[in-house]
């Protein structure tokens, strides 16, 4: 369950290299949606938008333990439908070394950057068999405290042979808390801290209705929520996961080559 929600709640960072078909339509309606106010920014700004750039990351454990790193390349950047587009490849590896290689993107607006969450489902991504539904996230680049961001949810669905589990997530009360600085091995950045609450509804197949209940009761009574630490002069720089309060685990950059 902690696997799970740990899934669920990660930001961490980033797009899947088949856009779902909700992404697709998002993103013909975001410069409809999107509220003014602001200036635009260069997108290319930002490391993520930059070609050759790599960011290296890794997770920890609420007690420090090392418990996997994230090595992120920036291959190519483009221009489409309006927004700037960054195509990465990147590679996970946990603490028992096995190694998970993916490929997503990145978008900016020159307001916002947009990720898609289907993207972030990183430990299932060498499941060939596994499905993915989302809407983007979207995370305004120029922004005060107080304020509060959209929310956003997706799907998530592994089909084994006849039997399929699904885990629906829903990003909830996403509040830009204030500014501080972060320092991390890579660097020290001005960030916003970012929080939010994340709810979870899990259905594996072969349940009676009974043990469904029971195990929403279970989900539902662990209360997550998350932090991100988002710079507009870099991206994503840290995060942390709470369950009913403590922390459980945190994902920072640790190094950056440009």
């Amino acid at each position: 369950m902690k696997d799970l929600l740990w899934i669920a709640a990660l930001l961490a960072a980033c797009n899947s290299t088949d856009r779902t078909k909700n992404a697709i339509a998002q993103e013909s309606t975001i410069a409809k949606e999107k509220k003014t106010g602001g200036s635009p920014v260069a997108c290319t700004n930002m490391i993520f938008f930059q070609p050759g750039a790599e960011i290296y990351a890794k997770s920890y454990s609420a007690s420090g333990k090392v418990q996997g790193s994230t090595h992120t390349k920036i291959k190519e950047v483009k221009k489409e439908n309006g927004m700037t587009v960054a195509y990465v490849e990147a590679s996970d590896t946990s603490d028992r070394k096995h190694i998970t290689n993916m490929k997503y993107n990145y978008k900016c607006d020159g307001k916002s950057i947009y990720l898609d969450l289907a993207s972030m489902m990183r430990s299932t991504a060498q499941d060939k068999d596994a499905q993915f539904e989302a809407s983007l996230i979207e995370y305004p680049i120029n922004v005060t405290a107080g304020e509060t961001l959209p929310d956003a949810s997706g799907t998530m669905a592994i089909i084994k042979g006849r039997k399929k589990m699904t885990m629906k997530y829903h990003y909830k009360d996403r509040k830009v808390e204030g500014k501080e600085t972060v320092t991390t091995p890579a660097g020290t950045w001005k960030c916003l801290k970012i929080s939010n609450r994340v709810e979870m509804e899990i259905d594996f197949p072969g349940l009676d209705e009974k043990a469904k209940k029971m195990m929403q009761s279970m989900t539902n009574r662990t209360k997550t929520t998350g932090v991100t630490w988002f710079s507009p002069d870099f991206g994503i720089v840290k995060m942390e996961l709470y369950q009913n309060g403590k922390l459980q685990s945190k994902n920072e950059v640790v190094s950056v080559k440009r």
